[in-house]
């Protein structure tokens, strides 16, 4: 079995700062010698969540290969990257069959990295006239028959799925994918006040990138955002500073209160670099001020997660607890984890950081994964 004492740290216990020696069996928490903290020490928390990524260090998640996939998995932890749900855009259900087959078989039995926890199907339902960068042709009506042989073939490796609450069939294709447990996230879309409380009334229960490919604020009329804010739901919230800028970012995460944000980087191959403004990269994109756009259209972000922890915590100064749960506990609650704190016989991934916050080390299953 694999044994592990991690000595001297700082930890989050029920919302509070701890200090002591973390005794680790096979990635559960042992022991805890509890101590009177030194002055500089490091910290560890719970490994980052990224539900909406589209690649990272170089790797696509939208690819069949499955060196390639080892690979990705491999470079998520070392920005303190620990659970990913690979974000892949819409397509064919067919061609969706093609790159689930695949991660079943690269993430089967025991492997190294990041885990791996089921994908996030980002369309192929969505409002052609809110579809960002995805193309048109890619896009596709709902068959419900269709839509129900592939959800009973591959539900359990469905973790989220994309859909607009107005396209044709929506709420029927979202009571069907609440039936068989896939978590709905809303996006992409033009919906209004009641389609969008109709959605969340038959099991949609989150936001793909809140305030992106979605109707703006008004507040003459009530709308999209109005039902989002009345409602519990979780949302997504890319952090980079131009998905959504960083006043209003301010205002969302009080409005919502922490435990309802989900950080997400929405995150391309490009993103865990870093880039001077105005990079160009080899496909023609422009890296500018973190975000990615091709012709002027914002396409994704070049931020990872560890990016945006950084950014809230030295930044914008949110109580660390607040930007744990933010980019960790929120998601691996949503994704029935079990592995999101820090406590006696509990399962937990974890990332050790300096006082500067930079990664020192990272534990997967109770394993050094860096």
């Amino acid at each position: 079995c694999m044994k592990r004492i991690i000595e001297n740290i700082k930890f989050m216990q029920d919302g509070t700062m701890v200090f002591g020696d973390l005794h680790l069996e096979d990635g559960f928490v042992e022991r805890i010698d509890y101590k009177t903290p030194h002055m500089v020490s490091d910290i560890a928390i719970p490994g980052l969540v990224d539900i909406h990524t589209h690649g990272f260090h170089g790797y696509s998640c939208e690819n069949t290969d499955i060196g390639n996939l080892h690979a990705l998995a491999l470079e998520y932890p070392k920005r303190g990257i620990t659970s990913f749900c690979p974000t892949v855009s819409a397509r064919s259900l067919d061609e969706f069959r093609t790159i689930i087959d695949a991660y079943r078989k690269a993430f089967q039995g025991d492997y190294r990295g990041a885990r791996y926890e089921g994908v996030h199907l980002e369309g192929p339902y969505l409002n052609p006239d809110r579809r960002g960068s995805m193309k048109k042709e890619n896009l596709m009506e709902i068959h419900l028959g269709e839509l129900e042989d592939f959800l009973s073939e591959y539900h359990d490796n469905i973790k989220i799925m994309t859909i607009a609450p107005d396209v044709k069939n929506a709420m029927e294709a979202i009571s069907l994918l609440h039936l068989y447990g896939v978590e709905i996230s809303l996006g992409h879309t033009n919906a209004d006040f009641t389609q969008t409380n109709e959605a969340f009334a038959c099991g949609a229960t989150q936001i793909t990138h809140l305030g992106n490919t979605m109707p703006e604020i008004t507040h003459h009329k009530p709308g999209m955002m109005d039902a989002v804010f009345l409602s519990d739901c979780l949302c997504e919230v890319i952090m980079d500073g131009v998905h959504m800028q960083k006043e209003m970012l301010k205002w969302v995460i009080r409005l919502l209160g922490c435990s309802r944000v989900v950080a997400v980087s929405d995150g391309t191959p490009f993103s865990g670099f870093h880039y001077p403004d105005g990079y160009e990269l080899e496909d023609g994109s422009v890296i500018r001020n973190g975000a990615v756009y091709k012709e002027d259209v914002l396409l994704g972000s070049s931020c990872d997660l560890l990016d945006i922890f950084q950014y809230l915590y030295k930044q914008e100064g949110y109580d660390l607890s607040d930007c744990i749960r933010m980019c960790s506990t929120n998601a691996a609650r949503m994704l029935k984890t079990y592995a999101h704190e820090i406590g006696l016989g509990k399962n937990i991934n974890l990332v050790i950081l300096g006082h500067d916050m930079r990664v020192k080390e990272v534990i997967i299953n109770g394993r050094s994964a860096l």
